[in-house]
């Protein structure tokens, strides 16, 4: 799709601790059409989420400070807000099979701008086709205790018998 068409005024979360690697993805989106929101750590990107229902897609630095990393930030998020698309990007990691959640995309820093817009429009392409109407899990069910997080314990599984009773 071209920049500047009707699907690049979606809102896309910039998640990124180096204030100039995160220019840079600003710009690059920005000139492709995209309205962004800035911030630099988990914490940051989840009061943004809560606070504004139009980010559609959250690009994030996998390697930020604090107790949740990108990669558990992309986790939580797919979790909490499943229509929110996410690319995760870093340049020393790469994810395993399964590491990241369904429909996440990886980019490996340093990346062409060209990439960054394809996946995110590929993204947009898809929440539109696909996930329109999808479920929105309810805010109680997700911990919201620091080490929770940090343990991996926001992690979707079967229901422990503690959870039947």
């Amino acid at each position: 799709m071209a920049a500047g068409s009707k699907q690049n005024q979606a809102e896309i979360l910039v998640a990124e601790d180096d204030v100039l690697v995160r220019m840079i993805a600003t710009d690059i989106l920005e000139e492709a059409g995209f309205r962004t929101v800035v911030v630099h750590d988990a914490v940051e990107a989840m009061i943004a989420l809560e606070a504004r229902p139009e980010i559609q897609v959250l690009f994030t630095d996998w390697n930020m400070p604090g107790e949740i990393d990108g990669l558990g930030l992309a986790r939580l998020v797919h979790k909490r807000w499943p229509t929110v698309g996410i690319v995760v990007t870093s340049g020393k990691l790469h994810p395993e099979p399964g590491e990241l959640p369904a429909g996440a995309r990886f980019i490996k820093k340093p990346y062409r701008p060209s990439l960054l817009i394809q996946e995110v429009e590929d993204l947009l392409a898809g929440h539109t086709e696909a996930n329109v109407g999808a479920p929105v899990i309810p805010e109680g069910l997700i911990s919201h205790t620091p080490s929770s997080h940090a343990a991996g314990a926001d992690i979707a599984g079967p229901p422990s018998e503690a959870d039947k009773s």
